[in-house]
């Protein structure tokens, strides 16, 4: 009796972990498309600093964006002229180490970033850990805060 009393027991306890586990499976798979398309702004984010793209720059920061990179801070306006004047350069940009987390309307993604850049006349090329905030806007997603560490050798 005391056996079949175990057996019910832990057959219970296993089914309760695999609806628990199917039930946080669900919720990822719902995740999922949040974190892919972050994942595809990012990609983009990136050709178009390359590229000094104002315009899809201008589509992924949101109005209030901010950027803190090493000592230099600036909102969406001054990035996008100093894109556009030529005083903030990036020949190369790419990203690794990325974990997406979404919370709701909200993203956070931090990272590695390897980058060539070249920012009011100075060389800031090298690598950096990053975190990006995003906001669900509207029903897109916007980057609204960055921010940027050096990695030092």
């Amino acid at each position: 009796m005391r056996r079949i009393i175990i057996v019910v027991l832990v057959t219970i306890a296993a089914a309760s972990v695999a609806v628990g586990q199917c039930a946080k499976a669900g919720k990822m798979a719902r995740g999922n498309a949040a974190v892919e398309g972050i994942k595809r702004l990012e990609v983009e984010r990136n050709k178009a600093l390359v590229a000094g793209d104002v315009a899809a720059l201008d589509r992924l920061y949101s109005d209030d964006y901010t950027s803190a990179v090493g000592s230099t801070f600036r909102n969406k306006p001054e990035v996008l002229a100093d894109l556009k004047s030529g005083a903030l350069k990036l020949e190369a940009s790419s990203n690794d180490e990325t974990n997406i987390r979404v919370y709701g309307n909200t993203a956070v993604v931090t990272g590695k970033s390897t980058a060539k850049v070249h920012d009011r006349g100075a060389d800031t090329s090298g690598q950096a850990y990053f975190t990006r905030v995003y906001v669900n806007q509207n029903g897109r997603w916007r980057i609204v805060a960055n921010h940027s560490s050096r990695i030092t050798p």
